[in-house]
């Protein structure tokens, strides 16, 4: 996997990979994250961390200037993927059958730079860096490290294609992976009735009707909620068994307990006159961008009490009254998105396989089975 650098010798030191982040003080490395991408803080990495994921190992790549600060980095794993497990689709399905004569065909070993948010560029640097150097850097170290570490796929994800890095990926061999885009709702109202008021009437109807059928349900925002780590982590659980989309890492209660840690991680809880939990999201302040990480809840609570729709409106209340730009909603389940008022923004990945022909073949497919479908978003506000 050897590459020629067009990276400016002069400008940046080569970046290098450490192992592990911990090996990065907390308070330089968060000094790199700008707003709107608090998913690449270190806290919430170091929770990422706690999912399980075969072989997952943290490779984090840093750039120093010679008195030692940081210049630049990048969160990097190591990790096993099962390319067939991840999504379900009619190719997923013939490859699965084909495992009975190769159990590990397409199962590999991955060097993957970035988070689990989408629209994250993971190429952090100082501001007085350039960000075409600082991304080229990075990837240089990250090849690198692929061939160190004999890895057979570099990924790099998930960031909108107005990035300012596609001739660094291009010239370095990688090619462009569509994903499902991300929905974002532009918060533009004062108060969660003036949203309701600036609805088509389909939408405001739908959205009355929702709340009246899961008017048992009390929402709760809570801070602490180490203590409800393995209730979240069963009920996330159910959803991940259900789904179709995507579906990668587990997320155990170790990863809620270690997510609880960081201040800016909140839980926003719907409970039932019992106490019970009907469903629950993941929040992230990273003003002035709230995000949405994750969710749970059984099937019957999101068939017979509308757990999730409720979730979701109740998500963008939170956004409202506190007083956030704009709400991440996240890749999944779009539908129900977009009939809240969100819209799709497209992301990519980038990839590069040591092997040339499975590189063209994960990029024919990436661009043609597994390609996401066309976002249909709602017309769900009056003009």
């Amino acid at each position: 996997m050897g590459i020629e650098s067009t990276a400016r010798a002069d400008v940046l030191p080569r970046a290098h990979a450490v192992a592990g982040l911990r090996e990065v003080d907390a308070e330089e490395w968060d000094a790199l994250v700008p707003p709107g991408r608090g998913g690449l803080r270190r806290a919430q990495l170091l929770a990422w961390q706690e999912c399980e994921l075969a072989a997952l190992r943290s490779r984090p790549l840093v750039v120093r200037g010679r008195s030692g600060e940081l210049l630049a980095a990048a969160p990097g794993y190591l990790y096993e993927l099962d390319v067939v497990a991840v999504q379900e689709s009619w190719v997923a399905r013939l490859l699965q059958a084909l495992r009975v004569v190769r159990p590990r065909l397409l199962t590999m070993r991955v060097l993957e730079l970035g988070c689990a948010v989408p629209d994250s560029p993971p190429f952090l640097h100082a501001p007085w860096v350039d960000t075409v150097e600082a991304a080229e850097r990075l990837l240089d170290g990250a090849l690198r490290e692929a061939d160190a570490e004999q890895v057979d796929m570099l990924i790099v994800q998930d960031f909108p294609d107005d990035a300012p890095w596609r001739r660094a990926f291009r010239e370095r061999g990688f090619s462009r992976i569509p994903m499902h885009p991300t929905i974002v709702v532009d918060v533009v109202w004062d108060s969660f009735d003036e949203y309701l008021a600036a609805m088509r009437a389909n939408y405001r109807r739908r959205a009355r009707t929702v709340l009246k059928r899961s008017a048992h349900l009390t929402p709760e925002l809570v801070e602490d909620f180490s203590p409800l780590a393995d209730e979240l982590s069963r009920l996330w659980r159910c959803v991940f068994d259900r789904a179709t989309e995507y579906r990668r890492e587990l997320l155990p209660p170790a990863y809620f307990a270690a997510a609880a840690a960081d201040d800016a991680t909140r839980v926003l809880l719907l409970r039932r006159d019992d106490a019970s939990i009907a469903s629950f999201a993941v929040l992230y302040d990273d003003a002035p961008v709230l995000h949405f990480f994750s969710c749970g809840f059984e099937a019957a609570a999101g068939q017979e009490e509308g757990a999730y729709f409720r979730l979701l409106y109740e998500i963008v209340r939170v956004g409202i009254e506190e007083g956030y730009e704009e709400i991440n909603l996240g890749m999944t389940t779009a539908e129900p998105k977009y009939d809240v008022g969100g819209r799709p923004l497209p992301v990519a990945s980038w990839m590069r396989h040591r092997s040339r022909l499975l590189h063209r073949s994960f990029a024919a497919l990436g661009a043609g089975p597994f390609a996401p479908e066309a976002p249909e978003p709602r017309h769900v506000f009056k003009d």
